[in-house]
């Protein structure tokens, strides 16, 4: 009895962080953020802003929860589907995915608000989340000599992820008036090419 419970109270307490996450991106998508108080998000979420300070210490914080949702999506769902293909593919597809998340399945008010400097969420262990499944897919690479460098997993992740997110960054200044799903595409297989030489003679 006592662990059911316990998973029912759990249960409760991960859908009122729901609750207070969606609300946030319910009022962000009608305002600006510096329009959106913590009571408007406690109020739309109907809970207590006692209840709001059980779950974040600032507004920022709800609304960079949506990079841990990233995070445990690209763990969760898109690493399975990174299983086969050369390396070259899997990081390819690894990018595509995070382009079409940052340009379609992200708000771009939302994706704005995520790349700024004050979210350290960027500087985690890349072990964990979307940088640990690339990390996985560069080290089986360079463990299988199909990626050749003196660099080391890491170092090419972050390599690969700040110039990516130094892309995105971009695309939000401007508005996202251009494909940023090509144009990572072809930047990443640029950036590659250091790793692969043979990419230099292919053009995508």
């Amino acid at each position: 009895m006592d662990i059911e419970n316990k998973s029912r109270r759990q249960l409760q307490s991960e859908q009122t962080k729901d609750r207070l996450f969606h609300a946030a991106m319910e009022l962000l998508a009608e305002r600006n953020i510096d329009d959106i108080t913590i009571r408007d998000i406690v109020a739309r979420a109907e809970v207590s802003i006692g209840t709001f300070y059980n779950y974040y210490s600032t507004k920022m914080e709800v609304f960079y929860e949506a990079y841990r949702i990233a995070d445990h999506y690209f763990a969760e769902t898109v690493a399975p589907l990174l299983s086969q293909g050369t390396v070259l593919e899997r990081i390819m597809s690894f990018f595509d995915y995070y382009a079409h998340y940052s340009s379609d399945l992200t708000d771009l008010r939302m994706t704005k608000l995520l790349y700024n400097p004050d979210n350290t969420l960027f500087c985690r262990d890349p072990h964990q989340g979307m940088v640990g499944v690339l990390l996985q897919i560069i080290q089986k690479g360079l463990d299988e000599g199909a990626l050749v460098s003196g660099d080391s997993a890491e170092e090419i992740a972050e390599y690969l992820m700040v110039a990516v997110r130094g892309l995105v960054y971009n695309w939000c200044t401007r508005d996202g008036s251009y494909d940023l799903a090509a144009s990572t595409r072809r930047f990443v297989h640029r950036l590659l090419a250091y790793y692969l030489p043979a990419l230099s003679l292919i053009h995508i």
